[in-house]
């Protein structure tokens, strides 16, 4: 089946990790302790090149909540940023073929600060988002067939929207305010705090795959 549908023309994703901690690390944020934890991300992070220079702090922060250090990877762009609350993991325009980087980057992420702070998470949330570009068929058309634009007394839209909503999972097909006719999409997932970043990224790619069937276009 998947041989009828057109490759989907992605454009500006990002993708987004947030782990939340079932305790403040408030502890770890001053003195010799936040040098400890520093100096444990820094040389967990080492093979991805990261070094002093790519550490930077928020001084701008206006509350504890805001106070945040940041661990740039210029090679896969993305970063780490470490917070009193919890973690975030980004990456610019990620790529499936490169997924392997990132799973083995993140999860010694987590890995090492879980095993500095002695402490498991409360959360674990991801959230993909992207614009596509359409194919042969208009985006209006195929997403007319799931709303009842009549009832909507919308015949004459631009542009339609879905989203659909579960307990550990949502996704979210609107307009793209960036590119013209084009969607954009988002997907959030929640997922077990034992769950690790391997089996979180064959879960997201599914999600993805099955969200772009929806819409007559495959990932490869």
């Amino acid at each position: 089946m998947q041989e009828h549908l057109e490759v989907a023309n992605i454009q500006q994703a990002f993708f987004e990790y947030r782990a939340n901690f079932k305790e403040p690390i408030t502890p770890f944020w001053y003195g010799t302790r936040h040098g400890e934890l520093t100096n444990a991300m820094l040389k967990a992070l080492s093979p991805w090149r990261v070094n002093l220079e790519n550490i930077s702090w928020n001084q701008a922060a206006k509350n504890l909540a805001e106070a945040q250090l940041t661990f740039a990877v210029p090679s896969l762009l993305a970063s780490v940023q470490l917070g009193i609350g919890g973690l975030t993991a980004s990456v610019i325009n990620p790529d499936w073929s490169r997924a392997s980087h990132f799973i083995s980057l993140f999860q010694t992420a987590v890995d090492t600060l879980k095993a500095t702070i002695a402490q498991e998470l409360q959360s674990q949330q991801t959230t993909l988002g992207f614009h596509v570009i359409p194919g042969k068929k208009p985006f209006q058309e195929i997403l007319s067939q799931f709303v009842n634009a009549k009832l909507l007394g919308a015949e004459d839209a631009k542009m339609f929207g879905v989203s659909a909503y579960y307990s550990d999972f949502t996704f979210v097909i609107d307009g793209s305010a960036v590119f013209p006719d084009s969607v954009f999409i988002r997907l959030i997932r929640t997922f077990q705090i034992t769950t690790r970043f391997e089996e979180m990224a064959g879960t997201i790619y599914k999600d993805e795959e099955t969200v772009l069937q929806r819409l007559g276009l495959k990932l490869k």
